[in-house]
């Protein structure tokens, strides 16, 4: 279980460069249509490809922000409950998560393979083909609900679950 776990957090962890790397991008793109502007001419691809990297780095991130517990949390009812109630609660929580997120990568999944099969450009100039972005939305929904696996296996045979601060610099502790 350990091996399978750590496989987990390792596609999490390339899920999560990935989006930092369509952030680059993503930032690239928008300076680029900034220059263009200010020299009175723009660029038709910029905006679109840009939208998709948003989604995809949306959707890259969500994992790992599961795994270094970085996303919203409301702990108004946790706290006023006990540790072993707090846990059981939060298993249920992870599995209606995993039933939710499974329906969502189902969805994309038909999405994308329909983009595929029927070859689906974008109306753009750029003429892109859709399944590319969307299989990176896959991609991240996937990751997501093996983060949401991952983080119900270890809460419910109690392994530390969460990395608060995983990724803080020394200086920031």
């Amino acid at each position: 279980m350990t091996r399978f776990l750590t496989l987990i957090d390792r596609l999490s962890r390339l899920a999560e460069t990935a989006a930092v790397a369509l952030i680059i991008g993503y930032c690239l793109l928008m300076l680029t249509e900034v220059v263009a502007r200010a020299r009175a001419q723009s660029f038709s691809f910029t905006w679109e490809f840009s939208t998709y990297a948003m989604a995809a780095v949306f959707a890259l991130a969500a994992g790992p922000a599961i795994r270094t517990a970085v996303h919203v949390r409301i702990t108004l009812v946790t706290e006023l409950l006990s540790s072993r109630v707090t846990k059981w609660l939060d298993v249920g929580a992870n599995f209606v998560a995993l039933v939710i997120v499974a329906a969502v990568v189902w969805a994309i999944y038909v999405k994308t393979a329909g983009s595929f099969d029927r070859n689906i450009l974008a109306t753009s100039v750029s003429k892109t083909p859709l399944w590319i972005p969307q299989a990176l939305v896959l991609w991240g929904f996937a990751q997501l609900w093996l983060d949401l696996l991952a983080r119900l296996i270890r809460r419910a045979s109690d392994r530390p679950f969460e990395w608060r601060g995983a990724d803080k610099e020394p200086s920031d502790v």
